[in-house]
């Protein structure tokens, strides 16, 4: 084998510093007086940045310290210019080593400062000092490394921005924001663009719009939203935003053109992209209404399980369900179980299909699990031929209303 086959590759993996003042000195650009006040300059730093993160009386702090100083300088000549050794040593030449380390803290400093999340509010995950600590010694950054990071920051503090531009649009109080991410703000942003809506919705009007959206879609086969509806939001955003309209058409479009999903389960599915404002008990109220229909017809509002349960038998024996029945209307469902069992998968249908989403498990484990058996062995009981176990184990566990006969007697 020849000599041509053999080929070394040569990886300098000094520190940019070193590198620049290597090259500086060899190209004389720096002389041996610029030498020695680097050298004052440097002793004096690392006495400093010693006792800023331990002690200046430690060799190995001020070990530590050294190494901190040639990776805030490197960082802050690598970045300035863009990896050139000529104009980073003349750089060395004309301005003293300290400031070039501050230079390289200052950019650290700065991009701590920017958001790490696209939550509003969010909390740093640790404070400034231990990130210098972190990103001088233990993990320093490498020129890639800090761009990247940089970067990323500037997209979060670009996303923040563009919410925050859409809520001031909408005149949202900032106070509603706190601890909501931004990306579920532009998200509904861009909906209520879409319906023609112009103020951020609480959870019962959401709830409305997204029938409305969702009706529309089903009428036309897709979901569509005009790029238009953001020609006013500023050019610097606009991408971002037209990025979520984009991900909406793609990701959510399904979930709303599903005929079989009921309204309550969609909402549920969308609940965590979206971001809606508080609304009060009333609105609870109005949003289990509108969005479980059938469930609200049936239980006019009450929801105490005797209530519950009646309905539930009445749906059973398969008779209109109420939530209060009379003695005879309880008779009669006595004897249409007696003579055609339990319909136990219409009242688990209705459940599963009528009830607000966020309380079918529990009425499901009522129903089956709960009341059923013991429902079963009461009324089936064949030794019962009068009734009677059978009419007082509705009268404990459902609500049976007293005729006025019975109520005369009762207080006489």
């Amino acid at each position: 084998m020849t000599d041509q086959n053999h080929h070394v590759a040569i990886v300098d993996k000094r520190p940019f510093f070193e590198k620049v003042l290597s090259f500086g000195m060899q190209q004389g650009l720096i002389d041996r007086q610029h030498c020695q006040k680097m050298i004052a300059d440097g002793a004096k730093g690392t006495v400093q940045v010693a006792d800023f993160f331990g002690s200046s009386h430690l060799y190995a702090d001020l070990e530590n310290a050294r190494k901190r100083i040639v990776n805030l300088i490197s960082l802050y000549l690598e970045h300035q210019f863009n990896g050139n050794l000529q104009k980073a040593a003349e750089s060395l030449r004309d301005n003293t080593l300290l400031s070039h380390s501050r230079g390289g803290n200052e950019m650290l400093k700065a991009l701590y400062a920017m958001p790490d999340s696209t939550v509003f509010g969010d909390v740093k995950t640790q404070p400034v000092k231990q990130f210098q600590d972190e990103r001088t010694l233990a993990k320093p950054f490498s020129l890639n490394a800090y761009r990247k990071e940089l970067q990323a920051r500037e997209q979060v503090a670009a996303v923040l921005a563009a919410a925050q531009w859409l809520t001031d649009s909408a005149q949202l109080d900032r106070a509603e924001l706190d601890f909501v991410s931004a990306e579920s703000v532009i998200r509904s942003a861009v909906m209520l663009r879409a319906a023609g809506a112009d103020a951020f919705p609480d959870r019962i009007r959401f709830a409305r719009l997204i029938d409305d959206i969702r009706g529309k879609a089903l009428a036309a086969g897709k979901l569509k939203i005009a790029a238009s509806v953001l020609s006013d939001v500023p050019t610097a955003y606009r991408p971002i935003v037209d990025k979520v309209r984009r991900n909406i058409e793609k990701n959510d479009a399904p979930l709303l053109l599903n005929a079989a999903t009921g309204l309550d389960q969609l909402l549920n599915d969308l609940e965590t992209r979206y971001f809606v404002t508080e609304g009060g008990q009333d609105d609870m109220g109005d949003f289990d209404a509108f969005v479980s229909k059938e469930w609200h017809q049936v239980t006019k509002g009450k929801e105490d399980p005797y209530s519950r349960l009646t309905a539930f038998m009445c749906i059973a024996a398969a008779v209109p369900p109420k939530t209060s029945i009379s003695t005879a209307e309880a008779k009669t469902i006595i004897r249409r179980i007696r003579e055609h069992g339990f319909d136990s998968a219409a009242v688990t249908s209705f459940i599963k299909e009528a009830a607000p989403f966020e309380i079918k498990d529990n009425l499901l484990a009522l129903w089956q699990d709960e009341f059923l058996p013991e429902a079963e062995l009461a009324l089936l009981d064949e030794d019962d031929l009068q009734s009677v176990q059978a009419l007082r184990f509705l009268k404990e566990n459902c609500n049976i209303k007293s005729t006025q006969k019975n109520a005369v007697s009762n207080s006489a």
